[in-house]
């Protein structure tokens, strides 16, 4: 445990060591918030014409359409943090070369990915802070410490799981060279099918579909506790969800990436384009 604490805290060092080279990252991250979260305000304000809207209100239970879109605005955004971290990492590692030495090196990968999603994930609380202060000033909506906690705890029954559908996207960077295209497709099939932006009771297809994507089960959860005030143990229902998520995606992602590294091993192709 004391050697992969040690490889996670260099790996995560030495990307943020990369990031620091390139000063228009940190720009980025520092507006980028905001100006994502901008339009939807607008989009908001013109379609339900302030704060409250009645109909809004018939399908999630508030009619704060705002509060609603910037909740999935944050949740989303460690969402991808998370798979980015992993399913880009080793991508990025064959573009520096350094993949076939990372993977012929006496460790275990593992750590090494941890510790670029950890680093992803740092970023990812810039623009949640960021998006967290417009909420709270702007929006009117109250975050009391009663409620931070059982949000983070939601959080962190999210990312567990989405850690491991990243560990199944390494693998297949592994495999086919590439994650981009991957992880964005999986980036929108998220807007399209999981509450991020509009509530998924408004087509029979969308809410039925959501309920196999874990990011559905938390925002459900963070919503309702901000913006219902309801209780954790009101919503053990998604609690339980999530758990179960985080053990089939984990062990499953886990179990493939062993075969997929594996393979590339013994065919020879980890360093190929």
């Amino acid at each position: 445990m004391k050697r992969d604490l040690r490889i996670i805290w260099e790996e995560f060092r030495k990307n943020l060591k990369i990031l620091l080279c390139y000063p228009v990252v940190w720009g980025f991250w520092a507006i980028f918030p905001i100006l994502w979260v901008l339009p939807l305000i607008f989009q908001g304000k013109a379609l339900v014409g302030g704060l409250n809207s009645p109909s809004f209100e018939k399908l999630t239970g508030s009619g704060n359409y705002l509060a609603f879109v910037l909740i999935g605005s944050i949740v989303s955004t460690y969402a991808m943090s998370s798979l980015w971290g992993m399913g880009q990492s080793l991508r990025e590692e064959s573009y520096w070369g350094t993949l076939e030495l990372i993977l012929t090196a006496p460790i275990r990968p593992f750590p090494i990915l941890i510790g670029k999603a950890i680093l992803e994930s740092c970023f990812a609380t810039t623009g949640a802070v960021i998006q967290a202060c417009i909420f709270t000033f702007f929006l009117g909506v109250e975050l009391s410490f009663g409620k931070i906690l059982p949000v983070l705890f939601i959080m962190v029954l999210l990312l567990l799981g989405l850690y491991g559908a990243g560990l199944a996207l390494a693998a297949v960077t592994l495999l086919i060279k590439e994650s981009r295209g991957l992880v964005n497709t999986l980036n929108w099939i998220f807007y399209l099918f999981s509450p991020i932006r509009y509530p998924v009771e408004v087509n029979p297809i969308t809410r039925v579909v959501s309920l196999a994507i874990p990011l559905t089960y938390a925002l459900f959860a963070i919503r309702s506790m901000i913006l219902l005030n309801k209780s954790i143990i009101q919503l053990w229902g998604s609690v339980v969800s999530l758990i179960l998520f985080d053990v089939a995606l984990m062990a499953g992602s886990y179990y493939v990436f062993l075969k997929v590294e594996q393979k590339v091993r013994k065919t020879g192709t980890i360093g190929m384009y």
